[in-house]
Order: structure tokens, then sequence, then C-alpha cells
């Protein structure tokens, strides 16, 4: 079945990107220029301070200020050329040489999907409503083989645009080798273009093997049985999951480590797990936070609440019951002949019946304060 969506984008965005190149060339230039005559400038100085003794030492530095004017000029081209060596070579390894077409064409893959889902979409326009577990399998099943191959097909899109991204921009950077302090800077992007090319070499291996296996996908006929329906999505989704590997495949190559194990496929199902449930407690966290804060707003909506405290079994109910509390504080001290502090100056008990005026707390009777005294 004919799915062209992602080709036609993935050709828009190729001719934009190799057009960029082309509008950075004048500033390409210019860098170029200006670098090349601090080189030359730095250069005399070096031969006029005594190092025209060492005329190899000038020769080499002159053969190399050509040689990388010529690269600069020419970055594209020769990025382009080694590029499409390294596809050439993961091609040729796949059975499919010179099959430039299986990488710049994503929507081939995504209609393999659609052809292999064919008999699985007929199947769930005729299940019936009251089927709810066939649907409900099949509709599953359907979605999980089309995410495999729109996977395969995404991957192979994203890797082709960002070869041709990086070397759109990427050439800006290359004059400043020219210098030795900067000269860094060309190193980063020429270790970009190596590390996007052995991605495609890569990823297009792995499409010319996997590509027969892709094409000839399909269920038998209009009744699909259960282990065919568990053959297809585990073949989908193992190749899927090789496509989708494939550049912590090339970043292994170069660090020279391998990395592909099915401890990496568990890995992932367990960081998606992890996620999952990290974003749910997540969501339990908030609800409870905001059950908590509607509490508290309630209470205080509420009024004057009675407040327990449960260590002294006394109930304070508002400002009024602390204010008797206080004022019998006070007055307890005040016959005692003694404060908080230490003792009362002169005229405590008048500035206790102050307090208890204040605070409209009637006196209080010697009874009461001898009971407080005994039982203090």
């Amino acid at each position: 079945m004919e799915f062209n969506t992602l080709t036609t984008t993935l050709t828009n965005f190729v001719g934009v990107f190799q057009g960029g190149y082309s509008r950075l060339q004048p500033i390409i230039t210019g860098l170029l220029a200006a670098l090349a005559g601090i080189d030359i400038v730095l250069i005399g100085f070096w031969w006029a301070l005594g190092g025209g003794e060492r005329l190899t030492e000038v020769i080499k530095k002159v053969l190399f200020l050509g040689f990388w004017l010529w690269f600069t000029m020419s970055f594209q081209a020769n990025a382009k050329a080694f590029v499409d060596s390294l596809i050439t070579a993961g091609l040729t390894a796949g059975g499919q040489a010179g099959g430039y077409n299986l990488l710049l064409d994503p929507s081939r893959i995504a209609g393999y999907g659609l052809t292999a889902t064919e008999q699985l979409a007929k199947a769930l326009d005729d299940i019936s409503i009251t089927d709810i577990g066939d649907m409900f399998i099949f509709g599953i099943s359907y979605l999980l083989i089309m995410a495999a191959f729109l996977i395969m097909a995404i991957q192979a899109f994203l890797a082709v645009l960002e070869y041709y991204l990086i070397t759109a921009v990427a050439g800006v950077l290359v004059p400043w080798a020219l210098l030795p302090q900067t000269k860094f800077l060309a190193e980063k992007a020429i270790g970009a273009v190596v590390a996007a090319g052995i991605k495609l070499m890569v990823l297009a291996f792995v499409i010319a093997v996997t590509n027969p296996v892709l094409a000839s996908i399909h269920f038998s006929g209009p009744e699909i049985k259960l282990n065919e329906l568990w053959s297809v999505l585990l073949t989908t989704g193992a190749i899927a999951f090789l496509s989708w590997h494939a550049p912590s495949l090339a970043a292994s190559l170069l660090a020279g480590s391998p990395s592909l194990s099915a401890a990496g496929v568990a890995q992932n199902l367990a960081s998606s797990a992890m996620m999952a449930a990290g974003v749910a407690g997540g969501m339990v966290a908030v609800t409870r936070a905001a059950a908590g804060a509607a509490t508290t707003l309630g209470g205080r909506n509420g009024g004057g609440a009675a407040t327990s405290l449960p260590a002294t079994g006394v109930a304070v109910s508002g400002g009024k019951g602390r204010a008797s509390n206080l004022s019998a504080r006070l007055a307890k001290n005040t016959d005692s002949g003694r404060s908080p502090e230490g003792s009362w100056p002169s005229g405590s008990a008048a500035r206790a019946s102050a307090v208890n005026t204040t605070l409209g707390v009637g006196p209080r009777s010697p009874a009461t304060n001898a009971g407080e005294k005994g039982t203090g």
C-alpha cells in the first residue's frame, strides 16, 4: 500500500538543508580568509624570529594551510563522499548493494506495515460488538504492529535528516582548525560527520537485512489465529528494537564496546515502567496535597474551633480559654510571691488584677488559689 508522507517530508527537508551550506558559503569564505591571514602573519613572525633556519617546518605549515583551504571550501562534497562510502558498505554487507532508496524512502517501510496489517484491519471491521475480547486483542495487536513499522520508518527518517543537518551547519566550524588554539572546534565538526556516517552505515545494514523480511510479513488469510498474531508481533517488535538501537550500535562501534543484548530490552522496559510509576506517584502526591489544603482552609473558615491538648487533657476554646489560663498562672505566681523569671516587684498583686480585668477574666477566689497551691 502507498504511504508517501514521510518520504515527501524528508525530500523537502533534504533540499532545504542542502541549500543551507550554500547560503553559509560567504560566511565560511570570509572566516577562512581572516584565519588564514592570521596564520600567515604568525608564520612570518616565526620565520623572522629565527624559525627560518628550519625550512622544513615552514614548508609543513604552508602545505597544511593550502590543504585546509581546499578541505574547507569543499567540505560538503568531501563529507558526502565519505558518508556515501559508509552507506555503500552497509548496504553491500546486507546484500542490497546500490539500494540507496532504502534509506531515502522511509514511507516504504511504513507501507509494509499497512500491507502486513491489512487482513487484521478487515478482521477488526468484521468483529461484532459482542466479541469484546477479540476486539480488544486485535485492536491492541494492530496498534503494536503499526507502531513497530512506524518506529523503523521514523528512525530512518531521523538518521538521514541528522546527517544533512550536520553537514549544513558544521562547515562554519571547519576553518577554525587553522589556529592551534581553536582547532578543537573543527575536530568536533568532523567527529559529528563521522558519527552520523557510521550511524547511517549501521542503519543501512539493518534495513538491508530486514527489508525482505518486512516485505514478506502478512497474515495467511482472513481467519487470524493467535499463534500467527504472536509471531507477527514478536518479529516486528524485534526488528523495530534493532532499528531503534542503531544509534547505540554506532556509538558502541566507535567506543569499541558491544551494547546489544536482551538486557537492553529489559532495561528500556524497566525505565518506561519506572517513569510511569513516577508520574503516577506525582499525581497521587498532588492530590493529597490539594486535599490537605482544602481541609486546612475549611477549618480556618469554620471559626475558633476547640483544640484538644492530649498531653494535659485540657481543652482550650478559642482565645478566651487561653486568656483564662494565663490569668490563673499570673495569680498563682502572685500568691506565691514570685514570677516565672524570679521575684515579683512591688505591686505585683495589683498588676495581676489589672491583667485579669484586661483579659476579661473575673477575680479568683482564695480557695481556688489554695487548691492550686496544693496541687502544685
